[in-house]
């Protein structure tokens, strides 16, 4: 008898709940500190809840302050059993000698407990998404027939919406009220943050208000929350929603209009927000957790920021890059004034749109590599306009090629002869390049690493032999190292690179979502780390998640071009050849090689005599 605490320690958030079952125990509850839950009871004892609040990657702090609210709630002396669980649970767990219990044990004991009658549960937390399929027993409590959760992707999550709100200044909690105000949703997608960036800056140019762009976000992660977590596992009713994204009456309305469920078969239970601390506490009251709080003093003692010696990899070199943007030159230098034919190529892509005019040998005559911004149609005629500025009437256009996600739309606007997919262009740039430009050195293999999408491509002869692109995630591409530079407060161009090269000590990271490799930076930062050795540990991470992602074991040769946009980042260039082991070649005009392949495929077909001539 007596009061019994449990701990929920998420990457994101923690909660504690008590369990009462000693009517001599009294429980202050005064504002900010716990609240009686309206029903549960549990052997005549009673459900308090504790605050809602973020961990802020101080998972030692947040058990620490938590168990704090409990002991001036109702006393150290009166806790007669603590258990924990959640992701951020064991160091906690180990300081106070408890135990720890698995989330979905949790969950399933929490639900019995608050008296949910439930068959599924989804629960949506900052960064765990688990769908359950429970089965009750002869003695009223939950087994798990069927389980799921959400994988590396951070899009059926909490902090998918948190960091979407964010970007249009908004707190979490006003997005329910906005979204259910407004009419119509813009379409977002759902399967990547960085994705979702973009199309929500498309979204506002063509009109939408942010409420109707929220409503987006909210339709976006109930979609994914069916296709990446629940995907073929049975839903039946009735389905209950917890975790902290179940306060959100919008994903509450999208996810029941995903599954197709009415009212009568979807809800949100009692402590939808505490359901794992609650059933921890009832485990710890069933003598999971007779430690107590007899080691609170080493709980206290403990720091979230001096966790040992951070872990680190090689420091960058650029003694195994090749940087050949010297082999560039101005057209002007090399050759007398008078018209020229010349051929166009456009590469229109969801973050850069890239601009190459060649000659007839196919020597780059103007290259222009700028923001797509959302504004695909204004880009290409700023940039066209561009060109004729600067040489007037002397270009003599013979043909036109477009390649890149926006190949269709552009070259039906500006009449291209030739529309290509990206590989193809990509390939027939780089190989005229290796040709022409570096005494006929031809790639075996070309790592093309754009803002959102990366391609791998692998020749023989100049012909291609295998290709793959990036699919759901953007974690591989040069968006991926814009946002965490963004939010590190130095630029990607140039300053970038220099704190990574200078880096010693470089943090290993790993392979991590945009979103959650957000939270991991900022954690690292807290306890210490050195701004220069996260940025090099960034470079790492945008080559290792491209090499296991994108390039997935397939064959790496040894004549490796490094072109795209990324490729202007001389630190990822190095990680590149530390992470292969390999002489990594950056390509003169490395950012519009796809132009230039699609500017020498309109210059070939108009050379069989098909297309419209001078223009």
């Amino acid at each position: 008898m007596g009061c019994y605490v449990g701990i929920d320690i998420g990457a994101v958030s923690a909660t504690a709940a008590l369990v009462v079952n000693d009517p001599a125990v009294e429980v202050a509850t005064p504002d900010g500190g716990f609240e009686l839950l309206g029903c549960g009871k549990i052997d005549a004892g009673k459900i308090y809840l504790s605050p809602y609040r973020r961990t802020r990657g101080k998972p030692l702090a947040a058990a620490r302050d938590l168990l704090e609210l409990v002991i001036s709630a109702v006393g150290a002396d009166k806790v007669a059993g603590v258990c924990l669980t959640g992701s951020g649970s064991k160091l906690a767990a180990a300081k106070l000698d408890a135990q720890v219990v698995n989330e979905f044990k949790a969950i399933a004991t929490g639900l019995a407990a608050v008296g949910a009658n439930v068959r599924t549960v989804f629960e949506m937390g900052g960064e765990t998404s688990k769908y359950l399929r429970l089965w009750r027993n002869a003695d009223g409590l939950y087994d798990i027939v069927d389980y799921a959760t959400n994988g590396d992707c951070a899009a059926g999550t909490g902090s998918f919406i948190d960091q979407q709100a964010g970007r249009l200044k908004y707190a979490i909690e006003e997005i329910g009220p906005l979204v259910l105000s407004s009419e119509r949703s813009a379409q977002i997608a759902g399967r990547c943050s960085v994705f979702a960036k973009s199309d929500m800056i498309h979204a506002q140019q063509k009109g939408y208000s942010p409420p109707e762009v929220l409503g987006g976000l909210c339709n976006a992660v109930a979609r994914n929350f069916r296709t990446a977590v629940v995907r073929s596992h049975p839903v039946e009713p009735p389905v209950v929603l917890i975790g902290g994204v179940a306060a959100n009456a919008a994903v509450v309305r999208a996810i029941r209009s995903a599954f197709d469920l009415d009212e009568s078969q979807f809800g949100v239970p009692p402590a939808f927000a505490h359901m794992p601390a609650v059933g921890a506490a009832v485990v710890a009251s069933q003598g999971g957790g007779a430690a107590g709080l007899s080691r609170m003093s080493d709980l206290r003692a403990a720091s979230d920021t001096a966790r040992g010696r951070f872990p680190t990899t090689a420091a960058l070199s650029m003694d195994n890059v090749v940087l050949l943007r010297d082999r560039a030159h101005a057209y002007e230098h090399e050759h007398p004034p008078g018209p020229i034919d010349a051929y166009l190529g456009v590469d229109i892509g969801s973050v850069s749109t890239n601009v190459a005019v060649i000659d007839t040998k196919g020597r780059v005559i103007a290259e222009i590599y700028t923001a797509t911004q959302g504004r695909p149609i204004e880009v290409v005629g700023d940039a066209l306009q561009e060109i004729r500025d600067e040489w007037g009437d002397r270009l003599n256009i013979l043909g036109v090629g477009t390649t890149g996600s926006g190949r269709e739309l552009i070259g039906e606007l500006i009449g291209a002869d030739t529309i290509n997919d990206e590989i193809t262009a990509h390939k027939t740039g780089a190989t005229f390049v290796g040709k022409t430009m570096l005494g006929g050195r031809i790639p075996d293999t070309i790592f093309e690493v754009g803002g959102q999408d990366s391609k791998y491509i692998s020749l023989q002869d100049g012909i291609v032999v295998d290709f793959t692109m990036n699919d759901a995630c953007a974690a591989g591409t040069g968006s991926f190292l814009e946002e965490r530079a963004a939010e590190l407060d130095i630029s990607i161009k140039g300053q970038f690179a220099e704190l990574a090269l200078s880096s010693r000590a470089p943090v290993r990271l790993g392979e991590r979502c945009t979103v959650f490799m957000e939270r991991d930076v900022n954690s690292y930062m807290q306890r210490g780390a050195a701004k220069a050795d996260l940025v090099a540990g960034l470079a790492y991470s945008v080559v290792y998640n491209y090499i296991n992602r994108v390039v997935r074991g397939r064959h790496v040769g040894d004549c490796i071009f490094f072109q795209g946009g990324t490729a202007y980042n001389d630190s990822v260039a190095a990680a590149f050849a530390a992470v292969c082991g390999k002489e990594i070649i950056v390509p003169p005009h490395n950012g519009v090689i796809g132009a230039i392949g699609a500017a020498l495929l309109a210059r070939d077909k108009m050379a069989h005599g098909d297309g419209d001539g001078a223009r």
